[in-house]
């Protein structure tokens, strides 16, 4: 065994105990050469593990079972408390479940109050950087893989624990309002977009919607017809199921908490992508009157794509890709008048699709207006979605569209919520001023 120099007052035979089991092991497997370094990682972390919970209970135990020196005040009637005895709580910490004896005080009108709780900002039974940290891994992963992780990193909890956990402490967060404020620079624009994609519930396949906040990279004056991207680190989601109202006011929220409309409006450019749903457009039009609309090219190709199958037969590929090739040009340049004609043409040549032909017109006409895409891209503007389609994926499917997942409204909000906060780099900002951290 390795001998152990360090001063410890004797009343702290726990860190004694630690500090003598720490120094067997290191020195029973420094001593033997032939022992795996996998083993070695292995023993090292299990003792590590089960002596920091060892460590935490020892170091809090002393303070915890001492009398409050100022008088207990009740927070219900704000009558002086008195001190009733000393009661033990299990509390789980990031080294494990620890116990603690406290003292409970009481009041003349029955209300118990127990005073190091509340300065210990617990969260029920748990420490505030647990909570966080199963909030975190359960933004990532399902509650039953997130119950994994959490045990990797020597926190016991069960799943249905993790669920509740992530219900309680997104009940009052509100995403937007976690953003932090950006500016835009010379020759730079903002974008906003906005989708939905579906996820399931016990009432089958509901809609989710998908809002994105961004800047694109600074061009340079006079730039006709450069590429524009998305300056990724400047992008901010907002995404949960509920009605257009609702998440209109949100998206709103975000955009404005991001940057948007802070300023003189004159002087900022906002750019407006969607496809053509029409719940997208009524949100553009009440919340960003003055944005440029372009409607994603791909969304606005693939009319045409169902213009022609309708028009030759979902088999006939070849009549397909031949019309689509001829008529894309004229959307491409943003002629829709010519697109129209070309849509009309194909319904006198079939009678019996003229309807549904006729009505793709419609959808052309429509957006016309949304579809310059000849000039859009002449003024540096983006014209496809690809930002919030990725969205879609990362943000809601990765997590909440894995094998047998059902959800409830509050359930997926809330996981939503906080997947969020995580992309929108606000975690710490929030738990910095969680409530209960407070």
């Amino acid at each position: 065994m390795l001998n152990i120099n360090i001063s410890i007052p004797s009343e702290c035979h726990e860190i004694k105990e630690i500090l003598e089991e720490i120094a067997e092991v290191t020195g029973t497997l420094s001593s033997s050469p032939c022992v795996p370094l996998e083993e070695v990682e292995t023993c090292v972390r299990d003792l590590m593990l089960r002596n920091a919970q060892k460590l935490v209970e020892a170091c809090v135990s002393a303070h915890a079972s001492q009398q409050s020196e100022e008088p207990v005040e009740c927070p219900e009637c704000e009558q002086v408390c008195r001190p009733i005895q000393k009661r033990g709580v299990n509390i789980t910490t990031l080294c494990g479940k620890i116990r603690v004896n406290r003292w409970v005080y009481k009041c003349s009108s029955g209300h118990y109050h127990r005073p190091w709780d509340v300065r210990q900002k617990l969260i029920g039974k748990w420490t505030r950087r647990v909570v966080e940290r199963i909030c975190n891994v359960a933004a990532h992963f399902d509650y039953r893989a997130a119950v994994k992780e959490l045990s990797f990193q020597g926190i016991e909890v069960s799943h249905t624990a993790v669920r509740e956990k992530v219900l309680e402490c997104s009940e009052d967060l509100n995403v937007c309002e976690q953003v932090e404020c950006q500016t835009l620079e010379d020759n730079q624009r903002w974008y906003v977009s906005c989708d939905g994609c579906h996820t399931n519930s016990q009432e089958g396949w509901k809609e989710t919607k998908v809002g994105c906040i961004y800047r694109d990279y600074p061009q340079p004056p006079n730039s006709s017809g450069a590429t524009p991207s998305a300056r990724t680190p400047s992008i901010r989601y907002v995404a949960e199921r509920e009605n257009a109202a609702h998440f209109g006011k949100e998206l709103y929220k975000l955009a404005t908490q991001s940057g948007i409309y802070q300023e003189d409006i004159g002087t900022q450019e906002v750019v407006f992508i969607g496809d053509g749903a029409a719940w997208i457009w009524n949100l553009a039009d009440e919340y960003f009157p003055n944005a440029v609309e372009i409607v994603d090219y791909m969304h606005a190709k693939s009319h045409l794509y169902d213009v022609a199958k309708v028009a030759f037969g979902e088999t006939e590929t070849e009549d397909v890709e031949t019309w689509v090739t001829e008529t894309e040009p004229f959307l491409f340049d943003g002629n829709i008048p010519e697109v129209v004609s070309r849509i009309r043409a194909l319904a006198t040549q079939h009678p019996d699709v003229c309807e549904i032909l006729v009505r793709e017109t419609g959808y052309f006409e429509k957006h016309a207006k949304r579809m310059q895409y000849k000039t859009f891209r002449e003024k540096g503007y983006q014209v496809g979605s690809g930002v919030i389609e990725s969205a879609c994926k990362h943000v809601v499917g990765q997590r909440c569209k894995q094998a047998a997942m059902r959800w409830k409204k509050e359930g997926i909000n809330s996981v939503l919520a906080l997947r969020c906060l995580v992309k929108n780099k606000a975690w710490d900002r929030y738990w910095m001023q969680h409530p209960q951290a407070a």
